[in-house]
Parts: C-alpha cells; structure tokens; sequence
C-alpha cells in the first residue's frame, strides 16, 4: 500500500468504523463534512507518526494539511522527503 492508502484505510476502518473504501473520495473534506474532530485529529496523528516513523510538528497542525485524504498524504510526504 502507498502512503494513500494507508492514510484511507486507516481513516475509513478506525475513525469512521466502515469497510467500504469508496465511502470517501480522497478529494471529500473531512472538516466540512464533520468526518473529522480534534478527537479523530489526534488519532490519525499517531497513526502517522507510528506507521512512517515522522514527527508532526505544530506548525503542521494547520486545517488545511488535515482537509482531506490528498493532504494528508502530501503533509506525510513533505515531512519524509526533508528527511532525505
């Protein structure tokens, strides 16, 4: 799996509690939508500090790096490729 679909799956099975992937498009925000709170926020940033070894720091805790599925992924992205 890509970073993607990681992010999706995790969000979709642990945050929506579902099994259907195509219940969000990557493209869908999350805040709008109310799919996302501080809670669910918290969560999914252990989830990607755990699962690709990065640290989130806080001037990353901006709404618009957590919209949607495509801006997590690039958040994540961004954050491994400075390590390089």
């Amino acid at each position: 799996m890509n970073t993607k679909e990681k992010i999706k799956h995790f969000f979709i099975k642990e945050l929506m509690h579902e099994d259907d992937l195509s219940k969000i498009n990557d493209t869908d925000s999350l805040i709008e939508s109310g799919l996302i709170d501080s809670h669910a926020i918290m969560s999914l940033i252990a989830f990607l500090e755990d699962e690709f070894k990065i640290r989130i720091e806080p001037q990353d805790l901006l709404p618009e790096n957590f919209d949607n599925i495509n801006a997590i992924s690039s958040l994540v992205d961004r954050i491994l490729n400075t390590r390089k």
